[in-house]
């Protein structure tokens, strides 16, 4: 069912990423970019392991299903792609009514198998209180973004938003900042790769970041800076 989505996912994450670093990712670090991405876009975590499988069985030649049952995670990859919803997505790649119809009769099936199986229901509800236990118990670590970085913070709706508060990362907060730049900023390294990504914030002004990302304020993917970028507003007078 979501197998030709995924696959695209995948693909456009690893495009960009090679872009912006002149290195392609692997499947593994390609999840661990989109994981990040279905955080920021959609506020909920999502294992890159959990990404990864799926993406391994997509490119399984056995033509068996592969379901997402996370509707958050699928609206995900159809705003990554520029799709407004799955159905947009599945009519823009020609998907026939007869695989839609068979689609449909895969969940209903799954459907009555739930309401048949008063066991698995019964498991799956401890499973569920187990992990939320866990959760309360490990206390997950947050952070906010606070104009120039992120950090660390306790949860703490009294001081911040839901919307602010993010699951901690470690690499965003030591590697993802805002910074200033000019004429004499080291745009790229010494092999030419970049190391400079830029956005628009919500009132659309340019800003500068040191890592590839999501634009802290507008949830927008970041792009790799170019000579056209600096040499149109950073350094509009400098002759080439």
């Amino acid at each position: 069912m979501h197998q030709l989505l995924i696959i695209k996912t995948f693909k456009k994450v690893k495009d960009e990423e090679e872009k912006a670093t002149g290195i392609r990712p692997s499947t593994t670090a390609a999840a661990k970019i989109f994981s990040d991405y279905i955080l920021e876009n959609q506020k909920i975590p999502f294992g890159e392991r959990s990404l990864s499988d799926y993406y391994r069985m997509s490119k399984k030649e056995d033509n068996k299903e592969v379901l997402i049952k996370h509707p958050k995670v699928v609206q995900a990859m159809c705003s990554f792609l520029g799709y407004g919803s799955f159905k947009d997505f599945n009519r823009a790649h020609g998907i026939t009514s007869s695989e839609k119809y068979n689609h449909t009769n895969v969940t209903k099936r799954v459907i009555i198998f739930l309401k048949k199986s008063k066991i698995l229901i019964i498991v799956s509800s401890a499973i569920i209180v187990i992990m939320l236990i866990l959760y309360s118990v490990t206390k997950q670590r947050w952070m906010v973004w606070n104009n120039e970085g992120y950090v660390e913070v306790n949860f703490d709706t009294q001081k911040h938003n839901l919307g602010q508060l993010k699951v901690y990362n470690e690499d965003r907060i030591k590697n993802f900042k805002k910074i200033p730049v000019d004429c004499n900023t080291d745009f790229f390294d010494p092999t030419g790769k970049v190391k400079i990504w830029y956005g628009k914030n919500i009132d659309k002004e340019l800003e500068f970041f040191t890592s590839l990302g999501l634009h802290p304020e507008t949830g927008k993917t970041l792009d790799p800076i170019t000579n056209y970028m600096i040499n149109k507003y950073i350094c509009p007078d400098k002759k080439p």
